[in-house]
């Protein structure tokens, strides 16, 4: 039983700190302390629609396990691939990492 519960509290512990790792990588901006696939122009925590943020949190802790902070094929946790369909421009959250209107 104790086991059990010993497993249980590592596993909790794991992943509230993969949750707070995704918190401080999706808040990152350009010129600041940043990562090679997320560094946008404006801080996707500090825009006033925190949609971008939101995703890029939920997709780090929740789908990818931080796996999407090293890894290619990602702008922020947001699939760049395939072209037509990347869920990083369908989003709109580009127009916020390039700094362009519209966001």
């Amino acid at each position: 039983m104790f086991r059990i519960l010993l497993a249980f509290c590592l596993f909790s512990t794991a992943a509230s700190v993969t949750l707070v790792i995704c918190q401080q990588y999706c808040s990152s901006l350009q010129g600041a302390a940043s990562y090679d696939n997320c560094a946008p122009w404006n801080s996707y925590a500090l825009a006033s629609n925190q949609t971008c943020y939101n995703l890029c949190v939920h997709n780090c802790a929740a789908v990818y396990d931080g796996s999407c902070m090293t890894g290619n094929g990602f702008r922020c946790c947001l699939k760049t691939t395939p072209t037509k369909t990347q869920e990083f421009v369908t989003s709109g959250c580009n127009k916020l990492y390039n700094n362009l209107p519209g966001m």
